[in-house]
């Protein structure tokens, strides 16, 4: 028993020193040292074309049930209140000033809730956009990435 509890702690020591002498100083993917300030990222810009005149491209989605994401910079259209959404005043169509538009989906409309107009209301718990539509940059990735989506069944 004596010999076993001497021998464990041997080993023990033994690894601890070949271990603590083995180890390298951690590189950072960022190039900088790791003990190093974070410097802020570079200001990405979205694009300067309108939002809802068709100006834009439509970015690709990644995976089946992706939520399409936002070309354009959704500053003046947040906060959304329960008084204010300006998403609505573009996309609850699919044409705005003669312009082809993305339209929410039928399933943003309720079932059972109608309009003063009889169509369909928005369905609340769809009505906060920015929850799954994000804005999105067209930015060089920070690492290289293999991932290819499946965006067809």
């Amino acid at each position: 028993m004596k010999k076993t509890v001497i021998g464990l702690t041997l080993a023990t020591i033994v690894a601890t020193v070949i271990g603590c002498a083995s180890t390298a100083t951690p590189v950072s993917m960022r190039g900088a040292a790791v003990n190093s300030a974070d410097r802020a990222p570079e200001v990405k810009t979205y694009s300067e074309k309108t939002p809802g005149v068709g100006e834009q491209k439509l970015i690709s989605r990644t995976f089946l049930t992706q939520p399409p994401l936002v070309p354009h910079t959704i500053d003046k259209y947040v906060p959304i209140t329960l008084e204010d959404n300006g998403c609505l005043e573009c996309h609850v169509t699919d044409e705005l000033r003669g312009k082809k538009l993305p339209k929410m989906g039928a399933s943003h409309f309720s079932k059972t809730v109608k309009q003063s107009d009889g169509e369909p209301a928005v369905e609340m718990s769809r009505y906060q956009c920015d929850s799954c539509h994000v804005p999105q940059v067209d930015a060089k990735p920070l690492v290289d990435n293999a991932f290819v989506g499946v965006t067809k069944k």
